[in-house]
């Protein structure tokens, strides 16, 4: 369908004077063969068609359509070429051809947006403003790769993925399992941790420790490296620190917080861990339900689902001894930014920097999802090679974004404060394209917040003839 005119051309873009009103930001248009995206629109207020003011349309052009091959265009469009609405024949064989995925339709069309599902590995970042729908967005991805078999482990810190994540298994293709944190739930594992994965410094997320508290608390670690090892282990060490190493009223007060520490973590810091084994499965979402524990408990999580997992998978690589881990496996971090943070201290940071950095040499790949772009580490962020980007309109997360994926083009990073609920931009290695906008499918499942007013009077009952004095 014909909707525009090229009036003017240069190096990978041109303007496109638009005469059919199908034309949006996020359209894909066939310029000859050559196709590209409407990055920008105006009214131009130089020129009129009559009383009217000209809509003016920015393309950036992809490539030319070589036997199903996206190739460079090594010249500009020509000027006066007619701009055609790309068909679904066209779009589909633009988008990725190897393992496609799909979470959404491309915008203002029916046709699917698809993902090339090989790249997951290069690691991904949905961002998007509370609200935005990030997470039905997740949860269509996580499906998606479930589906082609791929496993996936995902700490939840809402409570969300279940709900999400049960209703689209229910269409068959993938299971879910949960395994709770803290506390019981009927049906449900509870994942525990040994203390021993944890460093000295981490311990200061669950008792408050003073200076000479945390050196001693270092003696006791160092002391019990190489075990597994409880809180009663820790207290038993204490109790044998001498005076000279410690003071005495230091040794007294951390003993006192080491009890402490043992009543907060019971049912969470155990001498052994969970088997990852039973987490890694193809064709199943492992859910790690953190939503009823503290910050620190999930933080904890993190580290020690990050460091075991890429663990394993290095030695299953490398056929090292130890746990091994036979399939690789998407690593899903929910609320990102409070366990990536670049002034965070507790080890979790560093362990999704590890995966961050080597994940991809031992298959394991990594899915930061955030509404806080800037308050993650940029040397995690930059590692995502694909992003799926929301609707965001603060400037810091807009700047971060745009220093952290070098790819993202000044055009994207603009329109991401004109995206709708559940509309977003998807750029990078996933896609065979510089970047599309994608309608993200919906998942019928009922939404709690349609309920927040719902309230009912309570009822005014007499006296009774009685008084009370």
């Amino acid at each position: 369908m014909e909707c525009g005119l090229v009036i003017r051309s240069w190096s990978s873009f041109c303007e496109i004077l638009v005469t059919n009103e199908q034309v949006m930001l996020g359209s894909i248009l066939d310029i000859g063969g050559h196709f590209g995206i409407v990055s920008e629109m105006r009214y131009d207020p130089e020129t009129r068609i009559g009383t009217r003011q000209r809509l003016i349309a920015k393309m950036q052009i992809f490539g030319r359509l070589c036997e199903n091959r996206l190739r460079s265009a090594k010249r500009p469009v020509i000027p006066d070429s007619r701009a055609r609405l790309a068909t679904k024949d066209q779009l589909e064989k633009l988008l990725a051809q190897k393992n496609r995925i799909s979470i959404g339709e491309v915008s203002g069309t029916d046709a699917r947006a698809c993902l090339n599902a090989e790249q997951y590995d290069r690691h991904i970042a949905i961002l998007a403003s509370t609200g935005a729908g990030k997470s039905y967005a997740a949860a269509n991805l996580i499906a998606q790769f479930a589906k082609k078999g791929l496993p996936v482990v995902i700490v939840d810190t809402h409570g969300e993925y279940m709900r999400l994540l049960g209703h689209l298994s229910m269409q068959g293709g993938f299971g879910v399992s949960i395994h709770t944190v803290k506390y019981e739930r009927a049906g449900c594992d509870r994942l525990k941790i040994p203390l021993s994965d944890l460093k000295a410094g981490d311990f200061s997320h669950f008792i408050s420790l003073s200076d000479p508290q945390e050196m001693a608390l270092s003696i006791i670690v160092d002391r019990l490296l190489g075990r597994e090892y409880t809180v009663s282990d820790m207290k038993e060490e204490c109790e044998r620190l001498r005076s000279d190493q410690v003071h005495e009223a230091t040794q007294q007060a951390l003993s006192r917080k080491l009890t402490r520490l043992e009543r907060m973590g019971r049912g969470v810091f155990e001498r052994h861990g969970t088997d990852i084994n039973g987490l890694v499965k193809p064709f199943n979402v492992a859910i790690i339900d953190a939503s009823l524990a503290s910050q620190g408990v999930r933080r904890s999580v993190i580290s020690y689902m990050s460091k075991q997992i890429l663990k394993a998978r290095m030695n299953k690589v490398n056929q090292m001894d130890g746990v091994m881990l036979d399939y690789p496996l998407l690593f899903v971090v929910e609320e990102a930014h409070n366990f990536a943070g670049p002034q965070l201290s507790h080890s979790c940071r560093q362990q999704l920097k590890r995966i961050a950095a080597e994940g991809r040499k031992f298959g394991v790949g990594l899915l930061v999802i955030s509404q806080k772009p800037s308050k993650i580490d940029e040397d995690i962020l930059s590692q995502c090679n694909t992003g799926i980007y929301m609707h965001i309109t603060n400037p810091r997360d807009k700047d971060h974004i745009k220093r952290s994926f070098e790819a993202i083009s000044e055009e994207v990073i603009k329109g991401l404060d004109s995206l709708d609920v559940a509309e977003c931009i998807i750029a990078g290695a996933m896609v065979d394209i510089p970047f599309i906008m994608c309608a993200i499918d919906r998942i019928d499942v009922e939404n709690p917040s349609h309920k927040k007013f719902e309230f009912k009077r309570a009822l005014e009952g007499g006296s009774g003839k009685f008084e009370y004095v």
